[in-house]
């Protein structure tokens, strides 16, 4: 069996690459480290300038830190309000304003009943007024009476007293008693005593006891 030329050259470069592979490995594990780079003199001033300004916010960071206890004070010494005090506060201002309103109807409840008074007040004197009048009309018409009974009781007596006696005497019979006490009382005794004389026993003892109890209130007072 023959061997193929190309078989033998590829395996030929296959080892020389390998063999070069392997040595460049071994340098590189056995070169020792470099030295790190020292920075230049326009590094540092570059980190030199760079420095203030990463320490600005460390400041203010402390100066927040020093003045947050002063304000957390500040707040702890504010007064803070308790929702159970704000509820009986409300529930107090709501009993006040209920009370007002209970009082405010009232006192318009009383001033009606005032007002309604008043009218009353005021009907009520006009009616006395109104009853005052009519009572002196009254009064006047019953004084009218009396004079106008009296002026003519007094007619009747003198046309009694011109009668004759007997018959004078039968009208005293039909009349009231007291009717006919009062016409022989405006009588003259004369007249009066002939008129009763010719009356009947009973009506003439009537008329007679009525003239006398009149005679005995008139002495008594």
């Amino acid at each position: 069996m023959k061997s193929n030329p190309l078989l033998i050259i590829g395996a030929i470069f296959a080892a020389s690459f390998a063999g070069r592979v392997i040595g460049v490995a071994d340098a590189a594990l056995n070169q020792p480290e470099a030295e790190s780079p020292k920075p230049d003199a326009s590094d540092a001033h570059a980190t030199s300038a760079a420095e203030p300004i990463a320490e600005a916010p460390t400041h203010d960071a402390q100066e927040s830190k020093n003045t947050q206890p002063a304000e957390h004070t500040q707040s702890q010494a504010q007064p803070v309000s308790s929702p159970h005090n704000t509820a009986q506060t409300d529930a107090l201002l709501a009993a006040i304003k209920e009370r007002s309103r209970v009082l405010d109807a009232q006192t318009v409840r009383v001033e009606d009943r005032i007002r309604l008074l008043e009218i009353i007040e005021k009907r009520v004197g006009e009616r006395l007024v109104e009853l005052q009048k009519n009572n002196d009309d009254l009064s006047g018409l019953i004084a009218f009476a009396d004079e106008a009974a009296d002026q003519d009781i007094a007619l009747l007596s003198k046309m009694y007293e011109q009668m004759k006696p007997k018959k004078a005497g039968e009208i005293f019979d039909k009349m009231n008693p007291t009717f006919a006490a009062g016409f022989l009382t405006a009588m003259n005794s004369e007249s009066a005593a002939l008129i009763l004389t010719n009356m009947s026993t009973d009506k003439a003892y009537e008329a007679s006891m009525i003239i006398a109890s009149r005679n005995a209130a008139v002495h008594s007072q």
